[in-house]
């Protein structure tokens, strides 16, 4: 059992035999918050990613979402990703497909003059099943040209074999290879494996296998058709593996992503392909409360209260909101650093460290850390040329407190930007203001019949932490009957932008000078709203 030394929060799931850690140097952040967020795996990604098991695992007969197994142990689960070479190679690295079909040539011209170009450039890729699959080389130019306009995050600057189209089907769906077809985990890093296994853990998980599967797997749709047709009857193999850690069995965070989904998938009248940028929002806010939430249970009493996310509307200047919204985001950011810090302290209070370092026993403490926490004290034949226990746990305890690259400290505010949360500016810093795409997925997610202003800003601090105007403000921060921490007039403002924002997204309809109503625009086109009412989790 070689994860079996490895420390655990308390109430977490051991750590699966099979989870390779011998290149890992730090567990800190793997064992409070799982393996692992990553920065460069945007919320996008991470769907992308998530749906990628649910495709495999709908391929090999089994339950989308099962649950954790009877035994109590983390899950085991394998899924694989057809490498599907020839599709991505038509949509992401081809340059002279639709060039050549603006040329005035005729058609057998163009698929010569094409093939000429592709043996040129020793591609190694056979596309002769595509002349019988289109009747011209025009018609599949175009299927190419549309296919190309699904493509996720296609103003980043990835490379070919990182980028990806809208998962609408099992044929739209890459994994992330290096040149000899194995995974790369440059993007794509298990973030989506921690998003699969927070929905498989859910308590609605048996509702949101049943949407998941109608909405988001049918095989049916035009775009999966389209896909086939170019990918060719040889998807290449598969790149498989296993998913990663997630410590906790259940989580309020996990209730609150599933009733997320559960609200977007009930969204009929809505097409797919357009449920699919709130849902992946929600998805990202979802993870960003897991890991606050997380944080703050780690750190334990007396930790304050979990500071809110502060909205600022105003959008110009350094506004009181704002400057408070500044200093909300660094605590959260400080509260990271703390929860690995007082994850490695609770183990330097433990009595089988007090025995260790009792008798400066130095051996036995560099073999202890190096089997608790994957860390290394520093490699010598000679124990008196090692660091006393206490000189070791400290250090252990200021490098997993100490930010580094490619960190859940990182992977926070990557993800709250990419999501809309999130805004900095040189100079400025960095504080919670939403986008208008971010609105739109949080009325989506949460509003069925129409819904009162003041009602939705109690929503959403209660599901997501958010506030933005003096009520919420005060209840977050406990100051019911007290000083609110910035002037009572400012917050007021900031509501009423907020409320100014909605109203020209067209989700917001004012009755009269006291009477403001949210709505879901979509949700009115559905033939029932019942099974949406009654989502809330918490």
């Amino acid at each position: 059992m070689p994860n079996a030394d490895l420390r655990t929060i308390d109430g977490a799931l051991s750590v699966p035999d099979g989870l390779l850690t011998s290149s890992m140097t730090l567990w800190c952040e793997y064992a409070i918050w799982g393996l692992l967020f990553h920065d460069d795996q945007s919320p996008w990604l991470t769907v992308v990613e998530c749906l990628q098991i649910c495709f495999s695992r709908q391929r090999a007969g089994l339950p989308v979402l099962e649950g954790l197994p009877e035994n109590g142990e983390h899950e085991v689960i394998r899924y694989a990703t057809p490498l599907n070479h020839h599709l991505r190679h038509l949509l992401f690295r081809d340059r002279d497909i639709l060039e050549i079909a603006e040329r005035n040539l005729d058609d057998h011209s163009m698929w010569e003059a094409w093939k000429s170009l592709l043996d040129r450039d020793q591609i190694g890729l056979n596309f002769d099943y595509l002349r019988k699959a289109f009747q011209s080389f025009q018609e599949m130019a175009n299927a190419v040209e549309l296919l190309r306009s699904a493509e996720i995050e296609s103003q980043t600057a990835k490379r070919w074999t990182s980028r990806h189209l809208l998962p609408l089907g099992d044929n739209l769906l890459f994994p992330d290879v290096a040149a000899n077809d194995g995974l790369d985990r440059k993007f794509m890093r298990r973030t989506g494996e921690l998003l699969y296994l927070m929905l498989n853990r859910a308590r609605q998980r048996e509702e949101l296998a049943g949407l998941i599967t109608r909405r988001l797997l049918a095989t049916d749709k035009r775009w999966n058709k389209l896909a086939a047709r170019l990918a060719g009857p040889d998807r290449g193999g598969d790149a498989s593996t296993s998913v990663g850690y997630l410590p906790m069995a259940s989580h309020t965070a996990y209730d609150v992503l599933a009733a997320d989904w559960i609200a977007l998938l009930k969204l009929q009248s809505v097409p797919i392909e357009n449920v699919l940028d709130p849902l992946q929002r929600l998805s990202g806010l979802a993870q960003a409360l897991y890991i606050l939430q997380q944080a703050r249970a780690t750190i334990g009493s007396p930790a304050p209260p979990l500071a809110p996310f502060l909205m600022d509307l105003v959008g110009v200047g350094r506004s009181p909101v704002r400057k408070l919204s500044i200093a909300l985001y660094q605590r959260h950011q400080a509260m990271l650093g703390d929860a690995m810090a007082q994850f490695v302290e609770r183990f330097g209070q433990s009595e089988a460290w007090s025995m260790i370092a009792d008798e400066d026993d130095r051996s036995g403490a560099a073999h202890a850390l190096k089997t608790r926490f994957l860390w290394d004290a520093g490699s010598t034949n000679d124990p008196d040329r090692l660091l006393t226990p206490v000189q070791q746990i400290d250090q252990l305890r200021m490098e997993a407190q100490s930010p580094r690259g490619h960190s859940v400290v990182s992977a926070f505010r990557s993800h709250l930007k990419h999501l809309g949360l999130l805004r900095s500016y040189r100079r400025s810093g960095t504080w919670y203001a939403p986008t208008d795409n971010l609105l739109e997925a949080l009325v989506l997610g949460n509003v069925t019949t129409p819904m009162e202003f003041n009602e939705f800003l109690q929503r959403i601090h209660k599901r997501y932490n958010i506030v933005a105007g003096p009520e919420q403000v005060r209840a977050a921060f406990g100051t019911a009957s007290g000083t609110l921490p910035v002037p009572l007039a400012d917050l007021q403002d900031n509501e009423r932008r907020l409320e100014e924002r909605l109203r020209v997204l067209g989700f917001l309809d004012r009755k009269s000078d006291d009477c403001a109503f949210v709505i879901n625009p979509f949700h009115s086109l559905e033939r029932s709203s019942a099974g949406v009412t009654g989502l809330d989790p918490t």
